[in-house]
């Protein structure tokens, strides 16, 4: 027979009260499944544009500012941790974009993009820098596979460019619909998914570069501002309304509901339907966490999360 000494007692109690946050269930039983909420990782903070998360959890913003000329006015890459502490800064850009991290530690970042051609930096753990290539349009932003290729959107060009891991840069779909798309993930069956963000559409390239429409998110484009950026977990696609004050959720199928957001540009935290985030942008997903982390464009700039 089992007997519960106060060893045993101590340990049962300890397990229940780590659990109870998990899984709360009603008077009938039922379990209790907590709505998502938006809340605020850190506010004051001037890194707009693009965010990426690496394999450690550690968050990356670009400062991308404003269009100025021909490109951004914003200078640098804020590195933080899950609980928003800045960790670095790293400085003497010009207007950087879409940012990813391989597996030896190497930061990638969209650069010195001029309309014409943007920079793929290369920033090693040590801090040297290398120009990896120079693309023709506008590089803007850039995902990476379990191999470490990465995968580049083009704003003027009607390209996605690829750059293997030992820097073979190829041509990796072209189409004149790929014109104005920005953001850019994987599947899990390694198909490239890409958005415009001049028209909304959300389209799946698949390995032989063949292009096919998912779906089109309607009524979200102001002044040519659609899209912001995406991200893509377990196979479902958030997208950013930088113009509308909303996040999309889109499924591969093509379904899309109204994920986060109430409509208005200010930045106040609560239930995902009821906060409201201020020209969210960039997005990115700690995929194993399961947490989502977007940028605010304009206001007094904010990174927002999101427990999924």
């Amino acid at each position: 027979m089992y007997v519960l000494n106060q060893n045993n007692l101590v340990k049962f109690i300890t397990v229940m009260i780590l659990a109870a946050p998990f899984y709360l269930s009603s008077c009938h039983g039922d379990p209790i499944i907590k709505d998502p909420e938006v809340q605020t990782l850190i506010n004051n903070f001037a890194a707009n544009g693009a965010v990426s998360v690496d394999r450690t959890g550690v968050i990356y913003v670009s400062e991308y500012g404003r269009f100025v000329n021909t490109g951004g006015s914003g200078t640098r890459i804020f590195k933080l941790s899950p609980r928003g502490k800045i960790l670095d800064t790293i400085r003497g850009l010009s207007g950087p974009m879409g940012t990813v991290k391989d597996s030896k530690g190497n930061l990638y970042v969209n650069n010195a993009n001029n309309t014409v051609t943007g920079q793929v930096l290369k920033i090693a753990p040590d801090g040297n820098r290398t120009i990896v290539s120079t693309i023709d349009g506008w590089p803007s932003s850039m995902t990476i596979d379990r191999n470490d290729n990465l995968f580049i959107s083009n704003y003027t060009a009607p390209t996605i460019h690829k750059i293997s891991a030992e820097g073979e840069v190829s041509i990796y779909a072209t189409d004149p619909r790929l014109i104005g798309c920005v953001g850019i993930d994987l599947d899990s069956k390694g198909n490239v998914i890409v958005a415009n963000f001049v028209t909304a559409d959300i389209y799946s390239i698949n390995k032989k570069g063949e292009i096919s429409l998912i779906t089109t998110i309607p009524d979200i484009v102001v002044q040519n501002f659609g899209i912001g950026y995406i991200t893509v977990v377990r196979d479902t696609i958030y997208a950013t309304g930088i113009a509308v004050n909303y996040i999309y959720k889109v499924s591969l199928d093509g379904t899309i509901e109204t994920f986060a957001g109430n409509g208005q540009a200010t930045q106040v935290d609560g239930p995902v339907l009821e906060a409201s985030i201020s020209n969210p942008n960039g997005i990115a997903a700690n995929k194993y966490a399961r947490v989502l982390y977007i940028s605010e464009y304009t206001g007094d700039g904010g990174v927002r999360y999101i427990k999924l």
